[in-house]
């Protein structure tokens, strides 16, 4: 019979059945095989994701799709471009340059996670992170869609495929992070709007700005999504609890506000 070697939140945690009954068996609880189902489907969502991603990239470069997004970069090269507007959108652009402000987040939330004995958030975020910006060159390379001409561009493109745009992946991928690891309604609700209003400015300002179509930041958030689904999934699954435990009891003490049975 096993026995908790103390009445603290890690050893309940690590040895989940503690009592046995009289004849020796353990009793499962009823939802044992909930988080298993959940972890299932979240897991499921986000391959469906990243499958969707695919699809959408070639159906954005397709005909009359193309044509649509290319007319919306003309009109607004052409009658909406403004000086202050045009400084704006770069500045939006230069606060989510993913070789550098999108690697230093990748590093630096896990790092103040980590800080704050939240390890497993750390972890979940990091993966997050690099997941997404996976997918992303991934999709680049299968879709390889042009980036818009030069005529509409207001600051030269990178070379790399236009679908998706690295930049909005950024700032989606930070918003759908915090609000997964938020632990109270306030903090997803804090987490959706500066996170959201991050993200939708920086894509915002890369079709402003003619370097990327309207739907290639569609497609950032599709990636930031799959990513995130992929990642909650993978930590509900019950085959990676034995080794996640390790990193749950800072972040157990974190969400339960240090009490002790």
């Amino acid at each position: 019979m096993f026995r908790p070697r103390s009445a603290g939140p890690e050893n309940q945690a690590t040895e989940p059945y503690p009592d046995l009954p009289p004849g020796g068996q353990a009793r499962v609880p009823p939802d044992a095989g909930r988080g298993g189902r959940t972890g299932l489907g979240l897991l499921l969502t986000g391959i469906g994701l990243c499958v969707a991603a695919l699809v959408f990239g070639e159906v954005a470069k397709s005909g009359a799709v193309a044509r649509f997004d290319l007319r919306i970069d003309q009109h607004i090269a052409a009658h909406d471009r403004t000086s202050t507007l045009t400084s704006l959108a770069k500045f939006a652009t230069d606060i989510a340059i993913p070789e550098t402000v999108g690697v230093a987040l990748m590093i630096l939330v896990p790092v103040i996670l980590f800080l704050m004995r939240r390890r497993l958030d750390a972890v979940k975020v990091f993966c997050m992170f690099a997941g997404a910006y996976t997918l992303v060159e991934v999709v680049k390379k299968v879709v390889n869609e042009p980036r818009p001409p030069v005529a509409v561009q207001a600051v030269a493109a990178d070379h790399s495929g236009s679908f998706p745009s690295g930049h909005a992946t950024v700032g989606f991928t930070l918003c759908v992070a915090l609000v997964v690891i938020a632990v109270t309604y306030a903090g997803r609700v804090t987490a959706l709007v500066l996170g959201g209003l991050y993200g939708v400015a920086i894509a915002l300002s890369r079709f402003y700005l003619g370097d990327h179509y309207p739907l290639d930041v569609a497609g950032s958030l599709v990636c930031a999504l799959a990513a995130a689904f992929v990642v909650t999934g993978l930590a509900a699954l019950p085959a990676l609890q034995p080794y996640l435990r390790r990193l749950a009891p800072a972040s157990g003490r974190h969400h339960s506000g240090g009490r002790r049975a």
